[in-house]
């Protein structure tokens, strides 16, 4: 029943998606609530956008890319923020479902909490396109190899301590993103067996949730050399905490933004951090979903997009986002 749906959602918009004009002032930004009164005329494509907060710069620039990406190729945009609540983001998605979106782009809160959700959507016949982490149920997902980034990042960890020594893990919410990362941590960390994990715990992705979690961490462990922390943010809310204890660990991370890049060529505490791109994972999204409109089905689930570690060595040659 969904691809019968689908598929008449297809054949409506092929008239629109073949034609060069663009819909000129037709944005809807929102927060927390999905349009009034439902999609647009019987051509006119309507995307949907639900990320999980509107204050980590990784999530604004997914949504901005996002939305800038859909208007450009003539869409009118719902663009919503979940706070960080995996209810808030399920009833965002049933209220694009209401407004008979034709696609959903979703940075999840939960990738799993979301899924019953994410599946009426897929019932309706509206393809959900997830991004950042791998989402349950949707019909694709774009993200990083974030298990490449856990395990690159973590060995420069090792490497930096010369093989030895004491460290933590604070690590995120429940999407797959974060937890590949940890995996991938953990993976590289088992060669480096002189190494000893003395405590994790989960923060919210957030600078001010980690220094309160890495404020607890270093307060038990006061010999720490170092953290694994699982995005840029984090690790900023460990390097305060430490900062604050006059401690000097050495701390790794996840994304590549500027904030951290300018720390690492400052020569500051965080050394090292694991790129990637939020407004390339966006735009992959929308165009994935305008593909489906035509008729285009991914021939893969999840599509993986590489990361490279970002050191003192090679941040002078890469050009951060944020």
């Amino acid at each position: 029943m969904a691809n019968e749906v689908q598929s008449t959602r297809v054949r409506s918009r092929r008239r629109l998606l073949t034609a060069p004009v663009l819909i000129a002032g037709a944005a809807i930004a929102l927060s927390g609530c999905a349009a009034a009164g439902g999609g647009g005329g019987e051509d006119e494509v309507v995307v949907g956008i639900t990320v999980s907060n509107s204050t980590n710069p990784f999530y604004v620039a997914e949504s901005q890319t996002a939305q800038a990406t859909a208007e450009e190729m003539g869409a009118r945009v719902i663009s919503q923020e979940a706070g960080e609540d995996v209810q808030v983001q399920s009833n965002q998605i049933d209220q694009l479902i209401t407004s008979q979106v034709d696609f959903i782009v979703i940075d999840p809160v939960d990738s799993e909490g979301v899924g019953p959700a994410v599946q009426r959507a897929i019932d309706a016949g509206i393809a959900v396109i997830g991004i950042d982490s791998v989402v349950t149920n949707a019909t694709v997902s774009v993200t990083t190899n974030n298990m490449q980034a856990g395990e690159i990042s973590c060995t420069s960890l090792a490497e930096q301590l010369g093989g030895e020594g004491r460290i933590a893990i604070v690590d995120g919410t429940p999407i797959s993103a974060v937890a590949d990362r940890v995996i991938g941590c953990k993976a590289a960390l088992e060669n480096y067996p002189e190494i000893e994990i003395v405590a994790e715990q989960r923060g919210d992705n957030s600078r001010d949730q980690a220094l309160p979690v890495a404020t607890d961490i270093l307060t038990a462990n006061p010999d720490i050399d170092g953290v694994f922390a699982i995005n840029d943010p984090t690790a900023a809310g460990v390097m305060l905490a430490a900062e604050q204890r006059g401690i000097d660990i050495i701390i790794t991370s996840v994304d590549g933004a500027s904030s951290a890049v300018d720390v690492i060529l400052a020569g500051g505490m965080i050394t090292a951090t694991a790129a990637q791109d939020p407004a390339a994972l966006a735009r992959q999204g929308v165009e994935i979903g305008f593909g489906i409109l035509e008729g285009e089905q991914p021939e893969q689930t999840v599509i993986e997009l590489p990361t490279e570690l970002i050191d003192v060595e090679s941040a002078p040659d890469y050009t951060p986002w944020g």
